[in-house]
């Protein structure tokens, strides 16, 4: 634990880990003020049904264009039956900014940086000692080379939570305060009448399935960077992997092998609404190539730092 502490203190001594941080947070503000801006304010009852009347209005205008086909006189018909029905409920309108969406764009862009970010540090944190030479005073110490670097990584997988955990604070109060956080409602017509569904929420699940995709590129990246000694390199290959890994996988996706590559089982692609790359993929089988993967990348780190010649 003393040793995570002082590895936790470098990362925080660096400018570039505050740096990070604010650029993280600046991109939610951000990201909240867009989104506060382009919303249509609904925020009374007054202002909801002005909105949805404007709606009717064009609906009902749209009726009245030339050789409309019969498809799309039932969908304007049936629009028009769940405009009522939110101006008789008091809903907002289809397209009403809410709560739930701004919050799911806010996670999309924290997670995406949050991996970036810790990537970052994971790949620096062993290399940038080797550059510097303090590897030699640190390794001086009558303590086991294993424990020294699992300080390290660990303190890296700690930064990129306590990146999260700030991003997802600022995130929600900020959403709470700007948008309505009442429940999600998506309305259809069955049968002539108008049926309420209220919209599931999975931003736990996306979480995990996120946060084992960060782990994987972080632990990719940290073997890298204690290989090799370039946190440049290592961060170059680790962002070709996060960012053209889906591309690859999809180029690579007819062929038996493809299944086997640690990027192509990349978790994210299990989100709901989601649909795998390669055909018949499934979580469990994903997850088990992350876990074989996981302790390849880990087994290599700690044999190649444990066996490295620190006088080279």
């Amino acid at each position: 634990m003393r040793f995570v502490k002082n590895e936790w203190i470098k990362i925080w001594a660096q400018k570039n880990a505050w740096i990070m941080m604010i650029l993280v947070l600046l991109g939610v503000v951000a990201l909240l003020g867009i989104s506060k801006y382009f919303a249509v304010d609904q925020n009374t009852p007054e202002l909801r049904q002005e909105e949805n009347n404007k709606r009717l209005a064009e609906y009902n205008a749209q009726l009245n264009f030339p050789g409309l086909a019969e498809q799309d006189i039932q969908y304007i018909n049936e629009e028009i039956l769940m405009t009522e029905y939110r101006i008789a409920n008091d809903l907002p309108t289809v397209d009403a900014t809410t709560f739930h969406q701004v919050v799911d764009l806010l996670l999309s862009f924290i997670l995406t940086v949050v991996g970036i970010f810790t990537m970052v540090i994971a790949a620096s944190i062993v290399s940038n000692e080797f550059g510097t030479g303090t590897i030699k005073m640190l390794l001086t110490r009558p303590v086991a080379r294993w424990k020294i670097l699992l300080s390290k990584l660990v303190a890296s997988l700690l930064y990129g939570v306590a990146l999260f955990a700030v991003s997802v604070v600022v995130a929600l109060i900020g959403s709470f305060i700007l948008f309505n956080t009442g429940e999600a409602i998506t309305l259809s017509v069955v049968n002539g009448q108008v049926v309420e569904q209220i919209v599931e929420t999975h931003f736990v699940q996306n979480i995990l399935l996120n946060a084992a995709s960060i782990f994987m590129t972080t632990i990719f990246a940290f073997m890298l960077g204690t290989i090799f000694g370039s946190s440049t390199l290592a961060v170059s290959l680790s962002l070709v992997i996060l960012l053209m890994g889906s591309a690859i996988t999809m180029f690579i996706a007819r062929y038996d092998f493809a299944k086997f590559i640690w990027f192509a089982n990349d978790l994210t692609q299990f989100q709901p609404g989601m649909m795998a790359i390669i055909p018949d993929l499934t979580l469990n089988f994903a997850i088990v190539v992350n876990i074989v993967y996981a302790i390849i990348f880990l087994a290599v780190s700690f044999t190649y730092f444990i066996r490295r010649d620190v006088t080279a």
